[in-house]
């Protein structure tokens, strides 16, 4: 039967039309070329799902090592701050301790008692060996207490020692707070100063953050009222206090800044004329009437360092520089003596005298040159 049905297959084939068994034939291979790329789909989607779990947990894991390393970072900073702020606050107490030590150390060389002040000065220097000034008062008191005194004297210290001695002040925390809001209201800033020290002595944790803050305004504007009087170093400390404690506005800072060009000004007297004018010239220009404690206002050393300034050039010579800085000193302010001798200046630069040369050589006779033929300047005398 086989056979019979593939003879009958044979035939039909070969009774059909060439372009109908071309097309049969194309049929069959794609219906093969299918077949085979199904199942290769079907063999490559279990090998595509593997890569896919793998690369998505590798991102999990990635993720979580971000967060560990922002949650470290965050404890590392934290901490750092943490730090930063707890030392911050140590040397603002420090500080509030070495100046209420400083003040009382003021105070007992006003009174004599040497041997405390050197005591809260050993206790500053123990605590902050860096402090501005603190080895020349150290020197100070230690020399204070090398002076001989008389016997007299020293009789007199022994009785009234005790007397002088600061007794303890009783009177309640809640008293001397409202006696320090009373001194701030009546501007007392002295008063005020002082009351906050005694406070601060009694119970140095009491209100802390009120009392800091009342200290802060009696420092600030004591020390304005003590450069505007002229103690240009004693307001330069307490503004320099009361930073540790808050930020200067810009009138504290102003005032500190011109007590600080002042006294730099004031450095230069007698040893740099010409520094001395350019920074009292900067001075007179917007502050003419201020001054230290000696009284000398700004315009008055402005005034006496122009003339000097000219002394200095007279005495090279140059008197027309010397008559210029007379005259802007007498624009600043009028002198007698200082118009008598710009005129002078004056005068010699418009006829300088003129400066003697070296003597003239003494010429001496040059002989006249030898000629081949020297004709005699005498007549022969003839022989005898």
């Amino acid at each position: 039967m086989s056979m019979n049905d593939d003879k009958f297959d044979e035939e039909l084939l070969s009774e059909q039309d060439p372009a109908e068994e071309q097309s049969i034939i194309e049929q069959t291979e794609d219906e093969s070329a299918r077949s085979e790329s199904g199942l290769e789909s079907q063999q490559s989607e279990p090998n595509l799902s593997k890569p896919r779990k793998k690369r998505k947990s590798k991102w999990v894991w990635l993720g979580v090592l971000v967060f560990v390393l922002l949650l470290a970072a965050g404890v590392f900073f934290g901490y750092r701050n943490g730090v930063q702020r707890r030392m911050a606050n140590e040397k603002a107490i420090l500080m509030e301790q070495i100046a209420l030590q400083l003040e009382w150390t003021y105070k007992d060389m006003d009174a004599g008692r040497y041997e405390n002040a050197k005591a809260r000065l050993e206790y500053i220097i123990d605590k902050y060996p860096e402090f501005p000034g603190i080895a020349d008062l150290m020197a100070q008191v230690v020399g204070k207490m090398n002076e001989p005194t008389p016997t007299a004297t020293q009789v007199v210290i022994a009785t009234i020692e005790p007397g002088v001695t600061a007794t303890p002040d009783f009177r309640g925390e809640e008293e001397k707070f409202a006696q320090l809001t009373q001194h701030i209201a009546n501007q007392e800033w002295d008063l005020a100063v002082q009351t906050v020290q005694s406070l601060k002595e009694s119970n140095y944790d009491y209100r802390t953050i009120e009392v800091d803050g009342l200290y802060f305004i009696a420092l600030r504007n004591r020390g304005i009222q003590r450069i505007w009087a002229g103690e240009l170093e004693q307001g330069m400390y307490d503004l320099t206090i009361a930073t540790e404690l808050g930020a200067l506005d810009s009138q504290a800072a102003g005032a500190e800044s011109w007590a600080k060009t002042y006294l730099t000004g004031a450095s230069y007297w007698d040893v740099n004329w010409p520094g001395a004018v350019e920074i009292f010239g900067q001075l007179y220009a917007q502050m003419p009437y201020f001054s230290d404690s000696t009284g000398m206002t700004t315009a008055e050393r402005y005034r006496v360092a122009l003339y000097r300034l000219g002394d200095m050039y007279a005495a090279q010579g140059d008197f027309c520089t010397a008559s210029s800085y007379y005259n802007q000193s007498l624009a600043v302010g009028p002198n007698l003596d200082i118009q008598v001798t710009a005129s002078a200046y004056a005068e010699a630069c418009a006829n300088p005298t003129p400066t003697p040369g070296p003597p003239e050589e003494q010429l001496t006779p040059t002989p006249p040159e030898p000629t081949e033929n020297p004709e005699p300047t005498e007549e022969p005398t003839a022989a005898p």
